[in-house]
């Protein structure tokens, strides 16, 4: 894993050298281990790169290129199967100069164009410049696992694998996103916005093209759908899910380094570690433990890595470890948070990266293709409920015993009240989402400064919500694979950016989620939706227990899924540096400066969460939207109101056509 960063200029100008030493100074963290740059096109092109080496380590350093230099990429992530790969481009004529994975990119766009990304296995996101069309392309995986954003202006457009980089260019205006903290901040997720108002990403599953005439255009090479196979059954199912399972996790332990594991002590990263076991690795499963919480489940992890024999280390993450890295955390994610888990996992990778690793697999993805959220299971109660009859009989002992069993995560990921009977207009059927987008509605009248905002219609939750997914995306799906597409966005917006890529990439970590293999995921849109979730015995995900029963603890068959989540902010504000934080951040002058927030509503919600008896779900919700604001005053102080540190004579290495050869070259 690696940071990559490119200026295009569109007028005549040279890019200046030193602005991609600013750029990759910023991102350093990605990639300790080495950085070059190159200037193409005349000057008018330049990419940065800093590099983690994991495959090639000896020979591996970018821009890379192909045999007469006129196609050029960086690349940040990882490519499997890449030898099965350059063996067959060999065969066509190929000729490589490294062993590294990232080199594939070039040949396979010799080759295929643009179908290229058909032939990737990975997480990635690269940038390819093709001299002898003039064209450079930016390109991501399927997921969004791997960062890509850029900045566009009349006379350049900037690219990078963090928005650091970005502004680190002190000539791009820097601001926050009113949509993004109307929508995605809240809970209503969005693929094509970030937190900054001047700053978009490259699409998960997109690619962009940059022509020589400075015009751009986006493509779509990779779309989740769902068309289930009705006539699959649940033992071919399984068995599809096992093989495909197997076939991740085996792409993922390639690496020219040791490869350990996170490990919770839940589902999900369970089965992983499980998977490495069985194939006879030798690891290490590093866990991350809230002691004294109801959070902690440090001791289940334990027991697990006993289980398969392996190693076990776990971080005691106290409310005073969380008060001192909030500020680093909301830095390195570059969004506000809602749940201070970002803030733990980070506090883990830093860990981890002290030990000496550099690669581990974890678990995320498998709530959102398997129905793990609780969210799933009550809206297949709420349809129960809304049938009448038997159906609404059965509905209300289900729910009975739901509410019960999902305690832990009430106001955060599901809602107890009878309000699902108003959330049926927006996709035909109740819908979480659409209760959440009502609670965000009356969030922003309630909280934010609408007025200095300017907020119209079109910036309210429920009009994002509605126009989030294309019609003729949802068009055709059951209610339970159209509330798997929406929670895709939510895996692409908050919890890779949160919990994944960025609070790694902090500490120079990778972390490599097998559940989020491709030919796993298209695999999940053919199969029937009655087998992902037993509703009789309010068993989420279980298609993916039987696949995998023969790997898990006795214990997990019976076992309640629980989501990952840490402590609340309230037990954070409680420490001296905590209370500090929050003394600053959300003060009225602080409130002021930054214009989102209402001063006085902010003060009245942290004194009825210090003074008041709230219902469980109501405080809940107060206590993340506290959350959310702090996080957002610091990313404003952080991005906004202070320049990015960065060193335009962060030392790079020349690696131009000309400087490779000594020959002029058309690139």
């Amino acid at each position: 894993m690696c940071g990559v960063a490119s200026i295009v200029r569109r007028g005549g100008d040279s890019v200046d050298p030193s602005d991609l030493a600013r750029m990759c100074s910023a991102i350093a963290h990605r990639g300790p281990d080495g950085a070059g740059y190159a200037l193409l096109d005349k000057g008018r092109v330049g990419l940065g790169h800093v590099r983690l080496s994991i495959v090639d380590l000896a020979s591996g350093d970018q821009p890379l290129y192909n045999e007469d230099y006129s196609i050029a990429a960086v690349c940040n992530g990882e490519l499997y199967d890449y030898q099965d790969l350059r063996n067959d481009l060999s065969k066509r004529g190929h000729q490589f100069r490294t062993s590294s994975d990232s080199e594939l990119l070039v040949h396979l766009y010799e080759e295929y164009g643009t179908e290229l990304f058909q032939h990737l296995h990975g997480e990635f996101a690269f940038l390819l410049w093709d001299a002898s069309k003039r064209r450079l392309i930016a390109g991501r995986d399927p997921c969004g696992i791997k960062p890509l954003y850029y900045s566009s202006t009349p006379s350049e457009i900037v690219f990078a694998s963090e928005v650091k980089a970005i502004y680190a260019l002190n000539r791009v205006e820097r601001a926050l996103c009113t949509r993004y903290l109307t929508g995605p901040a809240l809970g209503i997720y969005r693929e094509e916005l970030t937190p900054f108002a001047n700053v978009h990403p490259v699409r998960p599953g997109h690619f962009l093209v940059i022509e020589a005439d400075g015009s751009q255009r986006e493509c779509r090479h990779f779309c989740q759908t769902y068309e289930p196979r009705m006539d699959m059954t649940f033992a071919e199912a399984k068995a599809a899910v096992r093989d495909r399972l197997n076939k991740a996790v085996k792409r993922r332990l390639a690496a020219d380094v040791p490869v350990h594991a996170y490990l919770s002590g839940g589902l999900d990263s369970t089965i992983i570690c499980g998977l490495m076991a069985q194939f006879g690795t030798r690891f290490t499963c590093f866990n991350v433990g809230f002691p004294d919480s109801p959070y902690d489940e440090s001791h289940k992890a334990r027991a697990v890595a006993a289980h398969f024999g392996q190693q076990f280390e776990t971080v005691p993450c106290t409310p005073q470890l969380i008060a001192e890295n909030i500020s680093a955390a909301v830095f390195a994610t570059e969004m506000p948070l809602n749940n201070y888990n970002a803030v733990a996992k980070m506090v883990l990778s830093r860990y981890v990266r002290s030990r000496g690793v550099k690669v581990c697999l974890t678990g995320e993805g498998s709530d959102e293709l398997f129905g793990g959220y609780p969210y799933f299971k009550l809206e297949a109660i709420w349809r129960l409920l809304a049938a009448g009859g038997a159906d609404a009989a059965k509905g209300r002992e289900l729910h009975r015993r739901f509410r019960t069993m999902e305690v832990r995560s009430e106001g955060l990921l599901w809602d107890a009240s009878d309000r699902w009977k108003r959330a049926t207009s927006m996709f035909g059927y109740p819908s979480f989402f659409n209760l959440r987008a009502r609670d965000a509605g009356r969030c922003i009248r309630a909280f934010f400064d609408t007025g200095r905002l300017g907020l119209t219609p079109d910036d309210m939750p429920d009009a994002l919500l509605r126009t989030s997914m294309p019609k003729e995306r949802l068009q055709g799906l059951d209610p339970f694979n159209t509330s798997r597409l929406l929670t895709l966005n939510q895996l692409y917006n908050i919890v890779i950016p949160s919990l994944g890529d960025r609070v790694e990439m902090a500490h120079s970590l990778e972390c490599r989620p097998p559940f989020l293999d491709r030919d796993l995921m298209e695999l999940m849109g053919i199969i029937p939706p009655a087998y992902f979730i037993d509703l009789e015995n309010l068993r989420e995900k279980n298609l993916l227990r039987e696949a995998t029963a023969d790997l898990l603890p006795p214990s997990f068959q019976t076992e309640h899924k629980h989501p990952f989540l840490a402590p609340t902010w309230s037990s954070f504000g409680k420490t001296r540096l905590g209370r500090d934080l929050f003394g600053e951040f959300l003060s009225g002058q602080t409130t002021r400066e930054v214009g989102v927030f209402r001063p006085l509503a902010v003060t009245l919600a942290r004194l009825a969460l210090n003074w008041l008896p709230l219902p469980r779900g109501l405080g809940r919700k107060l206590d993340a939207l506290l959350g959310t604001i702090l996080t957002t005053h610091l990313l404003h102080h952080s991005f906004v109101k202070n320049r990015i540190v960065c060193d335009p004579m962060f030392p790079m290495v020349d690696r131009s056509p000309q400087r490779l050869d000594g020959k002029r070259h058309a690139a």
